[in-house]
């Protein structure tokens, strides 16, 4: 495997060391607390710090408090750090993130920029939706408590194998090192690292090893799906072994099962032909929404069981919970509004030449497009035999007709003909009749 070069520049730029000091002060809450408002009136003398920090392999987080939280149905107990360490952290990881990221296989996520639970999802459906012969049976196997049983000198091993960066491996080596056992959950550096210890010893063993073909992780939960029930028994034993490897231990709960009785994953139930939320999920909505009695406090926990449950089949479920319709897309009537103001017109790219002396239906067109050819060019939208298709014209002629026709109270759509016309010295102009 090759390994990393020196990223410190990346991570003490400027624009990174403010982009995360900003990111950490997010919120009012913060903003007005006593460690933000003292943050924020010394904010250049901050960041200036914790780049030579940094930059010296000097920075380091060991001073917390723990708080115990409920997360996931769980309780959790969760390190909470200082605003200052958040930031350098934060700044630290954001680079570190963005070169792990293409280490990882593609069917992992959590903690991974443009990968979370609903990105997942996707990629399980299309699984079985595209190969319906090679899913038909999964194995199912989560990690028992996974942060608090990471093994420091594995985790450590793996931030070696990828970075060359003295420097850099001795800071991240002192954030796995802030817990005695295990990884803190409250820090950022966490998810990253964490990611980093399963891609190397379960998701690429699995995958370039062993060949699996549909395998997804999302944080220590794995499925992994074929259409042989022999071969992810076969599989549960790698998986085992693997763990063992690295002090992990796989929940007794793993199971091979039928893909048609269910797979609970992300929060749903995905079968074949359909999507469902899990049965948890639906319990505990239906106890908060009946207790709550602020009126603002329940849109929030409906708006955020709607972002449950839009991704499934539960439009029915939804009405049940709530007395709200859930609208479908077309209802919305919402179209997509470049930044340009310019339209944006389906259907193939034509010359006008193709189209002389044949029936068209003009739908609508554009003026002001930049192409190769110069500026202030003008894009038409046709329909020719039921097909959609579009062509560029600088013809001031026909610009002129277009604008003249867009005025009218029922202008577009219009049928005509375009026609070419000799003028001058053998030259061509196209115009509609």
């Amino acid at each position: 495997m090759r390994r990393e070069g020196y990223i410190i520049d990346e991570i003490v730029a400027r624009p990174n060391m403010e982009e995360s000091f900003w990111t950490v002060l997010r919120g009012d809450k913060r903003k007005r607390s006593r460690s933000g408002k003292y943050l924020i009136a010394h904010k250049d003398e901050i960041i200036d710090e914790l780049i030579e920090k940094i930059r010296n392999g000097l920075f380091q987080v060991n001073r917390f408090f723990e708080i115990e939280a409920e997360e996931g149905g769980k309780m959790r107990r969760i390190q909470i750090f200082s605003l200052k360490d958040r930031i350098g952290v934060h700044a630290i990881m954001k680079v570190v993130d963005m070169h792990l990221k293409k280490r990882f296989i593609r069917t992992s996520a959590a903690s991974i920029k443009g990968r979370g639970t609903h990105d997942l999802l996707c990629l399980v459906r299309s699984a079985i939706s595209d190969d319906p012969a090679g899913t038909r049976h999964v194995y199912t196997f989560d990690i028992r408590k996974f942060y608090e049983s990471v093994d420091h000198d594995f985790m450590n091993y793996c931030v070696s194998r990828v970075f060359k960066d003295n420097t850099l491996i001795r800071i991240l080596t002192g954030f796995v090192n802030v817990m005695k056992r295990g990884i803190s959950i409250g820090l950022r550096s966490s998810q990253g690292l964490g990611n980093l210890l399963l891609s190397i010893f379960i998701d690429h063993v699995l995958k370039d090893r062993e060949g699996v073909r549909h395998y997804f992780r999302y944080c220590d939960d794995g499925r992994i799906l074929d259409g042989s029930k022999k071969f992810l028994w076969k599989m549960r034993d790698v998986v085992c072994h693997q763990a063992s490897r690295i002090n992990l231990e796989i929940k007794k709960i793993e199971r091979v099962s039928p893909v048609r009785d269910g797979i609970d994953f992300l929060g749903y139930v995905i079968y074949p032909d359909h999507t469902r939320v899990r049965k948890r999920n639906k319990q505990n909505f239906a106890r908060k929404i009946r207790k709550v009695k602020s009126r603002r406090r329940r849109k929030e926990l409906i708006a955020s069981f709607y972002g449950l449950v839009k991704h499934a089949d539960c439009k029915n479920l939804f009405y049940k919970l709530t007395g709200i319709k859930m609208k479908s897309f077309k209802d919305l009537n919402v179209t997509y509004k470049p930044e340009d103001g310019k339209k944006r017109f389906p259907g193939t790219v034509v010359s006008i030449r193709e189209l002389v002396n044949l029936p068209i239906i003009v739908k609508d067109f554009e003026t002001g497009i930049k192409t190769e050819q110069g500026d202030d060019r003008c894009i038409v939208s046709i329909e020719q035999n039921g097909e959609m298709k579009k062509f560029f014209t600088n013809s001031e002629e026909m610009k002129n007709i277009l604008l003249q026709i867009k005025e009218l109270p029922d202008g577009f759509p219009f049928e005509t003909t375009i026609k070419a016309e000799m003028f001058g010295k053998g030259r061509t102009k196209y115009v509609f009749s």
